[in-house]
């Protein structure tokens, strides 16, 4: 389901044009303060911060810690000369479409969830994410008279056979055959297009064909899930176009340890903001356990029969990515 919301900013800077700019604009409501504490206790709520860390009062933490708590919090920021160069920018997906803080859906976003290990449900995941955002934007359009357009692509990046076909039992075209002949038919099912690996010959394809070919591919579809076995030789074809790279964990002690050391490789390289943790597979009765104390962005319980791809799953992942704006109902 999706739901429409306000921007949230924070004002904290003494420049009265960033006041007036914000006035006047619908949809926005803003807070205004220069005090350090009290930009602190309102980040939690906040989409966009413009600061000016110069015109600050520090009170109750220094500037040093406000810093911290900025970049802890994930709220995009920005000076107050940037954000009056360009405000509609910053007012709509420079800072509205963040994982965790959106208010619109993004006209094209990509999603890829990774792991080291195998046996997480790293695949399912991606297909549980691919089907209910393809039948939650169905439904969107049926109350929005939206236009049709293709709204999903489900790509793999594995080695060896299929899981993406053997789980969905189909036979379309694979990622070579696709990227050789841009006019063939891709595969859909449930309302995606489907991009199945074969390794063997997608690694012999010319590197900046198979990015081209992506990189169009994606373009023409308003969220792309890629599951994605890390590392994997042709990831470079879509790394720089992932918005989000949820790292997959299940409770195996070395699925939890690799999920930490991958987390830490993919924030060296796409910063933190761009790197989640997902711990799969809890099992009933230790909802609120945290395996090593880790900060994980996602929880998801164990259920019975995931392998059905009702929606339980992907509707949660889906309404933490696109938070607030999409809702598990």
């Amino acid at each position: 389901m999706i739901a429409e919301q306000l921007v949230r900013v924070i004002v904290a800077t003494e420049s009265r044009e960033v006041r007036r700019l914000l006035e006047s604009r619908p949809n926005v409501s803003f807070e205004i303060s220069v005090h350090t504490a009290q930009i602190s206790s309102l980040l939690s709520e906040a989409h966009l911060l413009v600061i000016d860390y110069e015109d600050l009062v520090e009170f109750g933490l220094d500037k040093a810690a406000l810093r911290e708590e900025v970049f802890g919090s994930r709220v995009y920021e920005c000076t107050s000369e940037d954000f009056l160069a360009d405000p509609a920018s910053y007012l709509s997906g420079r800072a509205v479409n963040r994982a965790g803080k959106m208010l619109s859906l993004p006209e094209t976003y990509t999603i890829a969830f990774v792991s080291y290990s195998g046996g997480t449900g790293r695949t399912t995941l991606a297909m549980e994410t691919a089907f209910a955002f393809a039948e939650g934007s169905r439904l969107h359009k049926k109350k929005s008279a939206e236009p049709d357009a293709e709204q999903v692509l489900l790509v793999e990046f594995s080695h060896g056979v299929s899981s993406l076909l053997m789980l969905t039992g189909l036979e379309c075209p694979s990622l070579s055959e696709s990227a050789k002949d841009p006019d063939v038919e891709l595969g859909k099912h449930r309302g995606v297009t489907l991009l199945p690996m074969d390794y063997d010959f997608s690694r012999l394809l010319p590197s900046d064909l198979l990015e081209q070919y992506l990189g169009r591919t994606m373009e023409q579809h308003r969220l792309t899930v890629i599951d994605c076995l890390w590392p994997h030789g042709l990831a470079d074809a879509i790394s720089s176009q992932v918005n989000l790279w949820v790292v997959v964990a299940s409770e195996r002690p070395d699925a939890i340890k690799n999920a930490m050391r991958l987390h830490d490789e993919l924030t060296a390289r796409f910063h933190d903001a761009h790197v989640w943790l997902l711990m799969n597979r809890i099992p009933e009765g230790k909802e609120n356990h945290r395996a090593d104390e880790a900060n994980w962005n996602i929880a998801l319980n164990e259920i019975k029969r995931p392998d059905e791809f009702k929606g339980e799953l992907g509707n949660q992942i889906l309404a933490q990515v696109f938070a607030p704006i999409w809702k598990n109902d």
